[in-house]
């Protein structure tokens, strides 16, 4: 049984996130690194620490060992701050108070850095039972130790999860691998992936299982 509905928040929550020309590929290219090389210490920098952005850019040239330069500064602090704000459009803030009309517990569950400025509005933050970002828990969604903490925290067992969101990979496989349910919130040709197109599907999902 479900007690507890998880949220994505970028391109779930908050559509239409785009990287322009800040992706870590962008990055890589930039400072002449090879992409797995950088993409892993951009997110165990950037996405499982906090600080602020001197701190962050320093530790990251640090780990990559490379000098700390203006353009990388720039393109750490353009990724993060010329992202312009996303409103949640109000259906998705409707869905979150139907949810928890219906007893569910609902949790925001997203790969964040300290830099990004939420814009998730307040009455949403003030009735989630949880939001939990990779820089505060240390871990991603692509670690199995992400899971375990929120489980603890929510006292509720792995199957009583039902996570959403639109990354294949960290919203979908992931979360069913540490034992939740999952829906990806996107259109696929795979039948043996469980997806929506539209948030609203969520409230058929959820009535079929009771």
């Amino acid at each position: 049984m479900i007690k507890v509905v998880s949220f994505d928040i970028g391109g779930t929550l908050l559509k239409d996130v785009k990287d322009n020309n800040y992706s870590i590929k962008d990055l890589a290219s930039l400072i002449n690194k090879p992409y797995d090389e950088v993409k892993i210490v951009y997110k165990d920098v950037f996405q499982k620490s906090k600080g602020t952005l001197e701190e962050l850019v320093n530790n990251f040239c640090l780990k990559l060992n490379i000098k700390v330069t203006k353009d990388i500064k720039e393109f750490i602090q353009n990724k993060y701050q010329d992202n312009k704000e996303i409103k949640m459009h109000t259906k998705d803030i409707e869905l979150i108070k139907y949810l928890k009309e219906h007893n569910y517990k609902v949790i925001l569950f997203s790969n964040s850095c300290v830099l990004q400025k939420s814009s998730i509005p307040d009455d949403v933050i003030n009735i989630c039972d949880g939001i939990f970002y990779s820089y505060e828990l240390g871990y991603t969604k692509s670690d199995n130790e992400s899971y375990k903490i929120i489980e603890n925290k929510l006292n509720c067992l792995p199957e009583e999860f039902l996570h959403i969101g639109d990354n294949l990979h960290s919203d979908y496989l992931m979360p069913i691998q540490n034992g939740w349910q999952a829906l990806y919130y996107g259109e696929t040709d795979n039948k043996d992936i469980s997806n929506i197109i539209d948030l609203e599907e969520i409230k058929d999902y959820l009535e079929k299982l009771l």
